[in-house]
């Protein structure tokens, strides 16, 4: 009985062997992946601009990316001989960070165990994606792939714009998506989105196409990326949230820094000179909502994080509401997250889970980042990842949760500058 089923099992993991091979050196299998690459990266990054259903955008990301990713691509990485010790060693510390949120369920309170577990399981398919692209030596793939993913937003962010401002005559003083019934924009298709999620999910994907452009050679690509670019700046500003208009002033100064022009000097300062003139000329702009709670709410979450410093509450991924009290001990305001992802990730994971989680993208940054050959190749990751970092500083709330606006702000960047980092392509 026992040599008949290792003789199935052999037999079968010699037909699987066969397929593998089929697909890492077929033709045709590598333009389903080029076709793959391109529809699902274009999928995941305007997904959320299009889909009512939060439930239904999980299951399409798990279709076109998790699936494929975890069933395909790793067996093939594994068979290839790609996952070397390089591979595990830079992975690791990205590794240990998820181990430890999974560790964390069980002394978090009342955890939704499948919720976190499909989260994990979503940033591992999304790592693996660009491990194989990285280690398969399509570089250009991967950066076409993004380019048209971001201007796949840009389409549907221009149509938002169109139909809010162009079909609905709202004015331009009028804060997207505010000032309209949510049904008449519905009526062509728009999704009206919270303005702070909206932010964490275009701001990011700006930085890329910026940096996406500036390494462009081809005149009529160029062109088309910055009326993208230019397309998704407009909707951050029309947003009007102050967040938004620093990552912008964020990705101007990381290109100055990366690039270390007279061109980008000259941009940086024009930009700041822009926002201070914004201050003092209409200050009514940037003061008109305070501080929005952030050092009430900054200071109840480090209350909070001392009464369990070293490893944190754990992650329940669940609403885990602040509570901000005045002196008296009377309640002020309930608010959803600690809107701060450094402060919101030691809360749940304590600062155990802090310095693991600066170890696995902290060196890679850096390293990237002063050696000025890779910063430029490489800016599509470092100006989002920075950007991003700039926006979840006042509007983070959870370490990892299951692939959301805030993705795009960290887990999408972070990928890509790990898996380059642990990634030696094949000749």
């Amino acid at each position: 009985m026992a040599n008949a089923l290792a003789r199935t099992i052999d037999f079968y993991h010699c037909r699987l062997m066969k397929v593998i091979d089929l697909f890492a050196e077929s033709q045709t299998l590598y333009r389903l992946l080029t076709l793959w690459v391109y529809g699902s990266l274009s999928t995941i990054f305007s997904l959320l601009l299009w889909q009512q259903s939060t439930g239904a955008g999980l299951n399409i990301y798990d279709a076109v990316i998790s699936l494929p990713s975890l069933l395909v691509l790793a067996p093939v990485m594994a068979y290839r001989g790609w996952l070397n010790q390089r591979f595990w060693f830079r992975s690791a510390p990205m590794f240990v960070y998820l181990g430890l949120i999974l560790a964390s369920l069980t002394w978090a309170d009342s955890p939704d165990i499948s919720k976190t577990a499909r989260a994990v399981g979503q940033v591992l398919a999304l790592y693996v994606l660009f491990s194989y692209l990285q280690l398969s030596g399509n570089f250009e793939l991967l950066k076409s792939a993004l380019f048209f993913a971001c201007g796949g937003t840009a389409l549907v962010a221009a149509w938002h714009l169109i139909v809010m401002y162009g079909v609905l005559n709202a004015s331009w003083e009028m804060v997207l998506y505010e000032g309209v019934a949510p049904d008449r924009l519905e009526q062509f298709g728009v999704k009206p989105i919270n303005s702070m999620l909206a932010t964490l999910l275009i701001a990011p994907q700006a930085a890329m196409m910026l940096g996406l452009v500036a390494n462009e050679k081809k005149q009529t690509v160029r062109f088309m990326g910055l009326i993208a670019l230019a397309v998704l700046v407009v909707f951050l500003v029309a947003l009007e949230r102050r967040t938004g208009q620093v990552a912008i002033l964020a990705a101007v100064a990381t290109c100055a820094f990366i690039y270390r022009s007279r061109t980008w000097y000259i941009l940086c300062g024009a930009a700041f000179a822009s926002g201070v003139f914004v201050y003092f000329m209409f200050p009514e702009f940037v003061l008109s909502r305070g501080a929005s709670w952030r050092p009430e709410i900054w200071m109840a979450t480090i209350n909070a994080i001392s009464e369990s410093p070293f490893f944190g509450h754990g992650v329940a991924n669940k609403i885990t509401p602040v509570l901000v009290y005045d002196n008296l001990g009377r309640l002020l305001g309930t608010f959803r997250h600690p809107h701060n992802l450094p402060l919101a990730i030691t809360y749940y994971l304590g600062v155990v889970g802090l310095f693991f989680w600066l170890c696995f993208w902290v060196p890679s940054a850096f390293s990237k980042l002063f050696d000025r050959v890779l910063a430029q190749r490489e800016s599509y990751m470092l100006i989002p990842l920075i950007v991003g970092l700039v926006a979840m500083m006042f509007d983070g709330g959870h370490p990892l949760s299951p692939f959301h606006f805030s993705w795009f702000c960290f887990w999408v960047p972070v990928s890509l500058l790990v898996s380059s980092q642990a990634c030696v392509p094949r000749r």
